[in-house]
């Protein structure tokens, strides 16, 4: 299909340093897929003069003669001052990466460090430095070097205070929470301690001792005095009532119980406070204004039916007429409405949330785009006589998605898992590969 031939590689690694331009002129389209792109100057400048798209997740500059050592890592992973790493290692981390301090020599021996996740590193490491060549798809938290670091919600029991060291100084990432009021923060202020945290969460009964153990850098969330503070997602019904009584903060979201008691919650309630947002079904809402509740957003919940995370979903007119609270398609990929449905029926019965694309007749296409929310397109279908050939929905030549991700299949042949239609549409050369040298 096309005059000169087509080059398409997909691995893990990718070394380019040693590649001869003559052993890819011939090609008129090159894809290179890869998370690791080794190159050199010399190897730079032919792949610039080469037809060639690359989409990599992170490129290392090397002279050739230099033996590259190739680590990944699925999942979390940490280097401290006893982790033994050869020259020239490049580190691939699909997780969390936890440095250490005193890491600064073992860091200079990894050629690039790659992380699909986040990071956290001591404060005597700069992300700028020659000692850290890293780049990172996710966040990056700063520790104190001399900091114990804890879980990045801590919440501070009873018993904390006895065993903390002394002049301790703790890094807790997110948050600090005091839900039991009867820490003693005193015996903690006598031992000089310190807490690093974005965020301290405290009853207002606790405030003035609790104060002491942060910096003015950190945000306050006081709980008012005779609240009980309920820590995570809590359902409104009786039992919430009766475990923490009626006057309640929860930090995190509240959901109305389906079979709630208002009227005993109208009698029992004395003020709910929700950091979150409150789900409640359309229903409901009359009952909830008549309690003392305060939140930031109220969110209805769908009583209707759902079909949800789907590849591709048809809908005709025996669906829609039989789901009366109408029907809720979201997060699907491909959606098709079928010719026997009027636009009447769709703004009634239907509603479309984050689908990837909308198929639907000209009659509809007003009515779809009524009821549709971040739906990426909507497409005019067209009756047309059946053809031999490539499928409709395959891609054209001129189409071919060059400067987009191309996931070859994993294992076997290279290339024996595509369809037929789409060999013989990319017409060329298809490579599969953890590991290639060019």
């Amino acid at each position: 299909m096309f005059e000169k031939k087509s080059y398409a590689l997909n691995c893990d690694v990718c070394d380019t340093r040693r590649m001869k331009e003559e052993d890819y002129s011939g090609y008129e389209k090159m894809l290179i897929n890869t998370d690791v792109l080794l190159v050199s100057d010399a190897s730079k400048s032919i792949l610039n003069r080469l037809p060639v798209t690359i989409n990599q997740d992170c490129t290392v500059e090397l002279p050739p003669e230099v033996e590259v050592e190739i680590k990944t890592v699925n999942g979390s992973y940490e280097i401290t001052q006893a982790t033994s790493v050869r020259e020239y290692t490049v580190l691939t981390v699909n997780g969390n990466l936890f440095i250490h301090p005193g890491t600064q020599e073992a860091l200079k021996r990894y050629a690039k460090i790659c992380v699909n996740g986040s990071v956290k590193l001591p404060k005597s490491l700069d992300m700028g430095s020659e000692s850290l060549s890293m780049s990172v798809n996710g966040s990056v938290s700063v520790y104190p070097d001399d900091g114990i670091l804890l879980e990045p919600v801590f919440v501070l029991d009873k018993y904390f205070p006895l065993r903390a060291r002394e002049g301790g100084k703790y890094y807790v990432e997110q948050e600090l929470i005091i839900q039991d009021k009867s820490v003693d923060l005193g015996k903690l202020l006598e031992k000089k301690v310190q807490f690093i945290t974005g965020r301290l969460i405290l009853p207002e009964e606790l405030v003035e001792a609790g104060v002491g153990l942060v910096d003015e850098k950190t945000a306050l969330t006081v709980i008012p005095a005779g609240m009980s503070l309920h820590l995570g997602d809590a359902v409104l019904d009786g039992s919430l009532i009766e475990k923490e009584g009626g006057s309640i903060y929860v930090h995190g979201d509240l959901e109305a119980a389906p079979d709630c008691d208002w009227e005993a919650l109208e009698g029992g309630v004395r003020r709910i406070a929700v950091s979150g947002e409150v789900r409640i079904r359309k229903s409901q809402e009359e009952a909830l204004r008549r309690l003392n509740l305060e939140y930031g957003r109220l969110e209805y919940i769908w009583e209707g039916r759902i079909l949800e995370r789907m590849p591709s979903v048809r809908i005709d007119r025996a669906l829609l007429e039989n789901s009366p609270n109408q029907l809720q398609v979201r997060h699907c990929a491909s959606v098709e409405i079928g010719k026997d449905v009027s636009a009447g029926l769709i703004l009634e019965r239907l509603m479309l949330e984050h689908c990837a694309s909308v198929s639907c007749w000209e009659e509809q296409e007003s009515a779809v785009a009524a009821v549709s929310s971040h739906v990426a397109s909507i497409v005019r279908a067209v009756e047309a006589p059946a053809s031999e050939g490539l499928p409709m929905d395959a891609p054209s030549p001129e189409g071919l998605p060059m400067g987009a991700p191309f996931q070859m299949p994993p294992g076997g042949e290279p290339g024996s898992q595509f369809p037929q239609w789409l060999k013989d549409l990319f017409g060329g050369k298809v490579i599969n590969a953890e590991s290639y040298i060019m």
